[in-house]
């Protein structure tokens, strides 16, 4: 005879996921873990929102240190932008260079807009970030949400 466990859940999904998984007579294939869809990380889980200052005329790289396989979330909206074409941003990420060799640098998105969000999985060890060049002729603030696997650098 089989053993049943009954579980509280204190959410409705939560008590659906539970009863779907634990009816006896269900059976399931098992999938092998494919590569790259499951990382174990040792850095804590974070989350922070930056108000990011950009000057007309000027330009800034704002960074983040992330470890290979290690990921981001992230929304950011430029506010007090008239004219979303005089902002450009990047997205990108590079290696950390230890010598005078060239390093890895990959584009994750580029374009000139007012706002973006996203997530992204880091493909190697290094800095990866945003890049913003405010071309009007107004000073804008640009609020930055975060939250993955990541150090401010």
């Amino acid at each position: 005879m089989a053993t049943r466990i009954k579980i509280i859940a204190t959410t409705s999904f939560a008590a659906f996921y539970l009863s779907a998984c634990s009816q006896e007579g269900v059976e399931w294939n098992e999938v092998p873990l494919a590569e790259n869809v499951f990382y174990e990380s040792e850095q804590v889980f974070r989350s922070d929102t930056v108000e990011i200052p950009l000057f007309a005329g000027n330009d800034l790289e704002y960074k983040l240190e992330m470890q290979k396989g290690n990921s981001v979330t992230y929304s950011w909206t430029a506010h007090n932008l008239e004219n979303p074409e005089t902002l450009l941003a990047e997205f990108h990420g590079h290696t950390i260079r230890t010598s005078a060799e060239p390093g890895d640098v990959m584009f994750y998105k580029i374009g000139r807009y007012q706002a973006s969000s996203g997530y992204m999985v880091a493909p190697f060890d290094g800095i990866h970030g945003w890049y913003f060049s405010n071309e009007s002729n107004s000073d804008i603030n640009i609020i930055l949400e975060i939250a993955g696997f990541y150090e401010l650098e």
